[in-house]
């Protein structure tokens, strides 16, 4: 029962990425809180970066058994293939370079730039929380409560991501069923990653495990410093970017909090 009570648990992180697809549905200032949202985005994912992944990677670099230039090029390496394997899907969807203007004076462009934001955040997403579901997993299954309490911390990050993903989505008029395909896994991404290891059990290597939190760790990095910060700094004037900002640092500090 407890490996099924530690698999049932993971299903808490992904409920809270639909609470942030609800919330926008019942929001009439769209453009408002696609502003805060995408703020706060960038903060939390730059806290998951700093706070979470990298002190993870660092514990799980460990278990290699070779000096430490060869583990910081392991390291390096994988985070490096995260971030060209976005930048190559980046590549293939269209070309949406955006320039900011004080009235938006194409909008439709916005719109686009928008979408795509929110296709490679949850593509990058998915990948993160299969491997996130993994570590709710085996917590769960050493203490039910202490996973829950870890499955209900990466839960408070996913609800401003979840906003973030919607509302970038929004525009989006054609492709519906991907659209629709895309958000259910990342809802359910978490699981995934449990039952990948409910039935492999512990055959899967810990050095596969390590290259994945690093290509993870990669993605986001990409996600944060090469569209996240990119849209925010056309909006350095309004008070939505600093509300979600310190949104998102209160966000950090209750997930530190409850871990």
């Amino acid at each position: 029962m407890g490996n099924i009570g530690a698999l049932l648990i993971t299903l808490i992180a992904g409920v809270f990425f639909l609470f942030g697809f609800v919330l926008v549905r019942f929001v009439k200032r769209k453009k408002e809180l696609t502003i805060l949202a995408t703020s706060m985005a960038l903060v939390v994912m730059l806290g998951m970066v700093f706070f979470d992944l990298m002190p993870e990677i660092v514990e799980m670099s460990e278990v290699l058994l070779w000096g430490k230039w060869q583990k910081l090029f392991y390291v390096l390496g994988f985070m490096f293939l995260g971030i060209l394997i976005l930048k190559i899907f980046d590549i293939f969807l269209p070309h949406h370079h955006h320039e900011h203007h004080e009235h938006e004076r194409n909008h439709a462009e916005h719109n686009h730039h928008l979408v795509h934001i929110g296709f490679i955040m949850t593509t990058s997403l998915i990948l993160h929380n299969i491997l996130e579901g993994m570590s709710i997993y085996i917590i769960g299954t050493e203490s039910i409560s202490a996973g829950f309490l870890t499955a209900l911390a990466v839960g408070c990050h996913n609800l401003p991501l979840g906003i973030e993903v919607a509302s970038s989505m929004e525009a989006i008029k054609q492709g519906t069923f991907l659209k629709r395909v895309l958000l259910t896994l990342l809802v359910f991404s978490s699981s995934v990653g449990a039952l990948f290891l409910f039935f492999l059990g512990e055959n899967i290597s810990s050095y596969v495990l390590l290259a994945l939190v690093c290509v993870a760790c990669g993605m986001i990095l990409y996600i944060s410093l090469f569209e996240l910060l990119l849209e925010i700094t056309g909006y350095l004037k309004r008070r939505e970017t600093y509300y979600g900002m310190v949104i998102g640092v209160i966000v950090i500090l209750l997930m530190t909090f409850i871990h």
